[in-house]
């Protein structure tokens, strides 16, 4: 998520034009290797040498500067948090460090987390760790969010390290965002998706429970690592139909108006304990998806956003006068992010 708001011009500010320099250089040797082919035999003296090509940047082409730039956690870091200090240092380093890409923002992953029943089916590092903790047999409704021993305060060790790495290295921005709620809040009992994509998998009778949930969760992530979250996001890419059952990572599909349900449910759950953490949403999948849930919105559930989040994927619908998504900002009184996926499916990121 790239949110847009002043800083100030640093080593680490001017790192990344370097790198951005280093990118186009690197990308226009690839699209030279490609144009040949890897099995292409070496020039000779006698071939007609390539055409000339020079790049010039355009330095009054201007864009509001970036608070930062960073990634989302939880995949990798639920795999690489675990690996010898050495080596997970050096990668925080290249990070995150001010002589590696200088990263600023970090995006942390609220695991829903499967049954420990549940056979293994996600892809690589996916099955993000729940901080509940289940003292006894399966049993409908067994959670209670007021029950110490129903958490499990030292849950998903591994992306907590990442925070403060992260932390150590300059990072000033963090969010905490959820892709799933437990298993035992599902009507599917996974935390892939329901058995149908455009069907949600919350149970009807469970938001109370997923935004104490979230509520409690974000409390002990921030106790645990010394990190404060700017923001909170408990739906992600909702409105789509793609988080299905056995699918290779946490999702869960939205109505626009469980969305609504959600935000303002959230909301009373972190103000009953004394939270002030902003509620980010809705990190809808596109710009016009995006539009549409932020229009279904009451006002209550608008103000209950702090901030609007989406992907810039696929067409932008054309606004409509005094609805559009670029209005709610100033309706709002909260900043815009956006994230870039390298494909039309956007990433959790």
């Amino acid at each position: 998520m790239f949110p847009t708001r002043n800083r100030s011009v640093s080593s680490r500010a001017r790192l990344p034009r370097r790198l951005a320099a280093l990118g186009a250089a690197t990308a226009l040797t690839a699209t030279a290797l490609a144009a040949a082919g890897p099995g292409s035999p070496p020039a000779s003296a006698a071939e007609t040498p390539a055409t000339a090509l020079t790049v010039r940047l355009d330095p009054s082409y201007q864009h509001p500067p970036f608070q930062g730039w960073g990634t989302a956690l939880t995949w990798f870091a639920n795999v690489t948090g675990g690996w010898p200090d050495a080596q997970r240092n050096a990668l925080a380093d290249a990070l995150y460090g001010a002589d590696g890409l200088g990263f600023t923002i970090a995006r942390y992953n609220i695991g829903g987390g499967d049954s420990p029943d549940t056979t293994p089916y996600m892809r690589a590092g996916a099955a993000v760790p729940g901080y509940w903790n289940r003292p006894g047999p399966d049993a409908p409704d067994w959670w209670d969010p007021d029950r110490a021993d129903h958490w499990n305060p030292d849950a998903d060790a591994n992306q907590r390290w990442w925070l403060t790495a992260a932390k150590a290295r300059g990072a000033t921005t963090f969010e905490a965002f959820s892709n799933s709620a437990p298993y035992f809040m599902t009507n599917s009992g996974l935390v892939s998706g329901a058995a149908k994509g455009w069907e949600d998998n919350l149970r009807s009778d469970q938001y109370d429970r997923f935004a104490a949930y979230l509520t409690g969760a974000l409390d002990r992530a921030q106790s645990a690592t010394g990190v404060t979250f700017d923001s909170l996001s408990p739906v992600n890419e909702p409105d789509t139909d793609y988080w299905h059952a056995g699918g290779g990572q946490e999702g869960s599909h939205w109505d626009p108006a469980s969305q609504a349900r959600m935000i303002t449910t959230l909301r009373a759950a972190l103000d009953a304990k004394g939270l002030t953490t902003p509620i980010a949403a809705m990190d809808e999948t596109n710009p016009e998806k995006f539009r549409s849930d932020w229009e279904s919105y009451a006002p209550d559930v608008r103000k209950a956003v702090g901030r609007l989040k989406h992907t810039p994927t696929g067409r932008t619908a054309a606004p409509a006068p005094g609805t559009s998504p670029r209005a709610g900002p100033h309706r709002c009184g909260c900043p815009r992010w956006t994230s870039v996926a390298a494909s039309r499916r956007a990433s959790p990121t």
